[in-house]
């Protein structure tokens, strides 16, 4: 079935029953999520039905899982991207699934994430006959569409447990699309207005800006107007709450000391570029009502899970770096962010505004977003990149092998279902082109992957990103740069580019450029591969990409520092951490049979990566608990390895740490080694000898697993 129904009007639970009923009748289960701040949410949830028996298993981001961990799984919680990964890899597991919910499926028309979910949803549909799919959304529009597509039963429902008024806000009143008018008493600015009215209800805000810098500047802004509003208990609470921020994290980032400033006032932000945990830590105290009004960004609207009695919307348009201009925010995205106005057992009704400065702005908001629907949901499998990627991918499984397969496979998709055959059939003819010239797709009949090409679709790469680093290998050397083999994987497509402000910034590059330029793996403007390469202002950014991750494995900088002079938080220095160490684990791959030089100097480095550690430091930092911070630490007082360590009196590594806990397992860890290898015997470097066909041993499509979750601790379970 599709359910189209608002939030909160208890689609998850739909979806629960299917999964526990088929757990209980023997079948499996798999709950995708197109965005791994839902995954945990989801898993927790599930987890509560492990007293009937039921196992629950969570992979997503850095929580890879292997045919091993999945014995006895009966639902699993995964992303798009895992999901997908386990059908390439031919998982055993999901041959026996039997129903399928696809949460939020509206956003398969986000043209990142969309298409893996139309293809995964096709896969396991032509798979599994009889399959039960269950699809979610508060704001798909063309739901009919989706259910005839899937074969579906189709519910849409206006149904709310909370009552939802929407309207816009002008000039000191609330007008409602109900006709219904509300007199808001001034506290100052607006949304000081706003959110203090609300508070002094009982009620919690939520505010959408369209930008990073002005949800940090705007949650300040506010502080000050509902810092005078809590009570003593409250503000004692905050303070304590502050100190919770702050964690176990030996490195402070930007976000946490912005925070720490603000979160007493009973206001915090959340952005993209906090840390994962940072982003739960404050989720998680708005949930409980600690903090009285959050501000995010729209980009993140979708995967928030945080209803509060009035949302506002206070940005309808955001900057477009592809077009370099403003554009509107799309209606689906706004309706979803006005959905989360009101959350059941605690608010009695919930608000949704809009902010308007003139009576024609007012009115195009009721215009384009209140008494209008979102925007249908549309492929996005034509676009060039993505169709190349998924077609490898079905023929390096086997899922197709002939002409008519791979027909009957797109007319299957929900392309196919709106579009004809022939609209896509130019797209997918260039697509095969350019797999056969550079050698990832075998010429003729039948189709069949090469041995490299099934390789870059094992190891969930984009075939672009797949020959840039076969063509960089075969110019890298036993003396090749780390430095240059990050400056060839940041020129693909699958490591996102910094952005390189004009003036200081650019002459910086540019100076890079030319000390580096004899040394680069993959110089920008070949000829023969300069259809794949990024122009020169994006070659400028791969550099200072590199250039950030270098300065990231130098553990004598501080990452205040590194956040500063690179301009990025330490959220998006932890997503260039991951993408980086997963490219180059998947390099490793690549080079493993004929380079193992190379390949040997390329787990070394994936794993400084990881840690953000220079080589002297990579035996120390392989104790669980040891980071960057508190294993330059160790090093500096002497302790340089495991042997010097197991002298050194416990008490003694416990003053320089600061932490009897710590200097503790330490010593258990090093003991234990003594005894012979064990789990922790080595720094889960590279590719420890596993295939790439098994999914436990290739390195991970959304990225390895990373010690961000505290900087400087042991992995969490955090997004």
């Amino acid at each position: 079935m599709v359910l189209a129904c608002p939030t909160s009007s208890g689609k998850s639970l739909v979806a629960y029953g299917a999964l526990v009923t088929a757990a209980l009748a023997g079948r499996k289960g798999i709950y995708i999520v197109p965005l791994r701040a839902l995954a945990s949410e989801k898993y927790q949830e599930l987890k509560a039905f492990e007293s009937l028996g039921i196992k629950t298993a969570l992979t997503m981001g850095e929580r890879d899982i292997s045919s091993k961990d999945l014995e006895g799984v009966d639902i699993l919680v995964a992303t798009s991207e895992k999901t997908d990964s386990l059908l390439r890899h031919r998982s055993p597991w999901m041959e026996t699934v039997g129903v399928v919910v696809a949460d939020e499926v509206h956003l398969m028309r986000d043209p990142q994430r969309g298409p893996t979910l139309e293809v995964t949803l096709t896969r396991l549909q032509r798979r599994h006959r009889g399959l039960q799919v269950v699809a979610l959304s508060a704001t798909v529009q063309n739901s009919v569409a989706l259910a005839k597509w899937l074969g579906a039963e189709h519910i849409r429902s206006d149904f709310r447990p909370v009552p939802l008024r929407q309207g816009v806000y002008r000039e000191g009143e609330i007008t409602f699309t109900d006709g219904g008018h509300r007199q808001i008493a001034e506290y100052g600015e607006v949304l000081e207005s706003l959110v203090c009215d609300i508070l002094k209800e009982g009620g919690q805000a939520l505010v959408f800006v369209n930008s990073r810098k002005s949800s940090v500047t705007l949650a300040t802004r506010l502080g000050k107007s509902v810092g005078p509003l809590l009570s003593p208990s409250e503000r004692d609470d905050l303070v304590g709450l502050s100190k919770e921020l702050g964690g176990d994290h030996e490195e402070e980032t930007e976000g946490l000391r912005q925070l720490s400033s603000i979160v007493p006032r009973g206001v915090a932000f959340h952005n993209a570029s906090l840390t994962n945990e940072e982003r739960g830590r404050v989720e998680g105290a708005f949930r409980m009502g600690r903090l009285k009004c959050l501000v995010a960004t729209t980009t993140l609207a979708m995967g928030l899970n945080l209803p509060a009695r009035r949302v506002i919307v206070r940005d309808t348009t955001r900057y477009d770096d592809s077009m370099g201009i403003s554009v509107k925010v799309p209606a689906l995205e706004v309706h979803q962010m006005l959905g989360r106005a009101g959350r059941p057992r605690y608010d009695p009704y919930g608000e949704a505004l809009l902010l308007a400065k003139s009576e024609d702005e007012e009115e195009d908001h009721f215009a384009r977003y209140l008494t209008s629907p979102p925007e249908d949901v549309e492929s996005q499998l034509g676009n060039a990149s993505v169709l190349r990627t998924h077609l490898l991918a079905l023929v390096a499984s086997g899922e197709v092998t002939t002409e008519r397969e791979l027909q009957g496979f797109l007319e299957s998709t929900f392309y196919g279902h709106t579009l004809s055959f022939r609209d896509l059939r130019g797209e997918l003819l260039q697509a095969r082109a350019f797999l056969e010239r550079w050698g990832l797709l075998e010429r003729g009949s039948p189709l069949r992957a090469s041995p490299f090409g099934k390789l870059a679709s094992d190891l969930y790469l984009d075939p672009v990103t797949a020959v840039l680093m076969r063509r960089a290998l075969g110019r890298a050397r036993s003396h090749t740069s780390p430095f240059a083999f990050l400056a060839a994987l940041a020129v693909t497509p699958d490591l996102l580019p910094l952005g390189v402000r004009s003036g200081t910034d650019e002459q910086g590059m540019l100076a890079r450029y030319a000390a580096e330029e004899k040394d680069l793996l993959l110089p920008p403007e070949e000829p023969e591969i300069v259809d794949l390469l990024p122009p020169f202002d994006g070659f400028l950014g791969s550099l200072k990409t590199a250039a950030l991750l270098e300065a990231w494995m130098d553990d004598r900088r501080k990452l205040l520092e590194i956040s500063e002079a690179f301009g990025v938080g330490a959220g998006d220095l932890r997503t260039r951490v991951e993408r980086a160490e997963w490219l180059l684990s998947s390099m490793a791959f690549l080079a493993s049979r004929e380079r193992r030089e190379v390949a040997k100097q390329l787990d070394e480095l994936s794993v400084r990566v990881r840690y953000g550690v220079r080589s002297e430091l990579l035996e120390l930092v392989s104790l669980r608990g040891i980071g960057r911070v508190r294993g330059r630490v160790l090093y500096e007082e002497g302790w340089r390895d495991l042997e010097a360590l197991g002298g050194a009196g416990e008490g003694a590594i416990a003053r320089a740490l600061g932490s009897p806990a710590i200097a503790r397992s330490v010593m258990e860890q090093v003991r234990r080694r003594k005894g012979g290898p064990g789990p922790e015997s080595t720094v889960a470097a590279g590719r420890g000898g596993s295939s790439p066909s098994d999914p436990s041993g290739a390195p991970s499509p959304e990225g390895p697993a990373t010690r961000w979750s505290r900087l400087d601790e042991e992995p969490s379970s955090s997004p």
